[in-house]
């Protein structure tokens, strides 16, 4: 089906520099049309503009089916570049503990943390976890996702972490929606009981990262590097290996502890730094104008009331900032894009325009895939979003609502 969107009364088209990301005073912009056109043929976008100039675009031209959009507020499809959306069991348990004043170490201690939802994935057959993480999809695309990233790291052997990355990999090939989902070997997110610190990571290096890359498995290789688990270092060693089996560094640093993750970020050419809440003022300086995207995951910070990711600063030095959800089962058990953004804006400080570039263009630029998506120009995929109001301020301005009507994901409708 091809499409004309007319009367748009916000056409929030967020376009920028090809194969830049906004960073600066350009995150403000966010390439607004008002009374804006958009033209769709089959998954692509065509023709983005007034009304003046689609007319001139449509000659010769028919066969669209035609929205009115008055009142509405057209923008692309957002993209969580950050999540574990693939596991099983529950970890409802640890949230009391944590509301009691128990920390996340002390948890891990207490055999919860990440080792539980190591031992319930272990437990789960490749078909139980495709089931379970398939479902979750939906509740992405009801508050406006239609790109997702989706880390391994609950497997913590070569069998189950490649078990992870293949139940991905079969989502991306099929899955109900449509949805792009890109998949990240994240081995390196803790270490298992009964194995060497050592001896892990020598089986990272020599045995899962080649089976993984000679698999085509993952695009990306993710390290948590904090205290008590990957030091700077050994991150810096699993990055080198990663980067010559052809897998592009993300990395989660500077949650708890700042222990050098930025250095080593810079060093591998990383395309983001995530969570980063502790970053020190001296890394900010070092990643200004690097071009690696600073990932802010608001969600837990509010989930374990821990700081926030210092964005005003990361911005007025020049660092491209995305935002995203770390859907996870111990520390932000959300798929709604809409709640971290609010949060953005409540408890970092971001305008409502750096806000909408963070979930679409330098989150598309964060999986490497600004060509595609991002923001609604011609010959990008037609991923769309349609929200009942006629500001896009209004997005930021509600919360805990959904005003979402239609997305379109590849110039289908995915939900109405």
């Amino acid at each position: 089906m091809n499409y004309i969107f007319r009367n748009i009364s916000n056409l929030v088209t967020c376009k920028g520099i090809p194969g830049v990301p906004k960073s600066g005073k350009a995150q403000n912009d966010i390439g607004l049309l008002k009374n804006g056109c958009l033209v769709t043929e089959k998954d692509k976008i065509t023709f983005a503009g007034s009304e003046k100039e689609l007319k001139k675009f449509l000659k010769g031209k028919n066969s669209y089916k035609e929205l009115d959009c008055s009142g509405k507020t057209v923008m692309p499809g957002f993209i969580d570049s950050h999540t574990h959306f693939v596991f099983s069991g529950s970890r409802s348990d640890e949230y009391e503990m944590r509301i009691s004043g128990s920390t996340y170490e002390e948890i891990a201690k207490a055999g919860g943390g990440i080792a539980k939802t190591v031992g319930s994935v272990r437990k789960s057959t490749k078909e139980e976890l495709k089931s379970i993480s398939s479902k979750r999809l939906e509740y992405f695309v009801q508050y406006g996702t239609t790109t997702i990233e989706g880390k391994s790291g609950y497997g913590l052997d070569t069998n189950n972490e490649i078990k992870m990355l293949d139940v991905i990999n079969e989502l991306a090939k099929d899955n109900e929606f449509g949805l792009d989902i890109f998949p990240t070997f994240l081995g390196a997110h803790s270490i298992p009981k009964g194995v060497s610190k050592k001896e892990y990571i020598d089986l990272i290096c020599y045995d899962m990262i080649p089976k993984i890359s000679e698999g085509k498995k993952a695009v990306f290789i993710d390290v948590f590097c904090e205290k008590g688990y990957f030091t700077a270092d050994e991150t810096d060693r699993i990055f080198s290996e990663g980067v010559r089996f052809g897998l592009i560094p993300k990395l989660h640093t500077d949650q708890f502890n700042s222990i050098g993750g930025v250095d080593v970020a810079i060093k591998n050419n990383a395309l983001s730094v995530d969570h980063i809440e502790v970053i020190k003022k001296n890394d900010i300086r070092k990643l200004s104008n690097k071009g690696i995207i600073a990932t802010a995951l608001p969600g837990v910070s509010y989930f374990l009331s821990i700081p926030y990711t210092p964005a005003r600063e990361l911005i007025d030095n020049n660092v491209p900032v995305s935002l995203a959800t770390d859907f996870n089962p111990g520390s932000c058990m959300t798929q709604n894009l809409q709640m971290i953004m609010s949060l953005a804006s409540i408890k970092m400080k971001m305008t409502a325009e750096e806000i909408i570039n963070a979930v679409t263009y330098n989150a598309a630029y964060a999986l490497f895939n600004l060509g595609k998506t991002g923001s609604l120009e011609p010959g990008k995929q037609a991923d769309i979003l349609i929200y009942d109001f006629p500001s896009y301020k209004d997005l930021i301005y509600n919360f805990a609502v959904n005003r979402l009507i239609t997305v379109f994901k590849k110039g289908k409708i995915i939900y109405d």
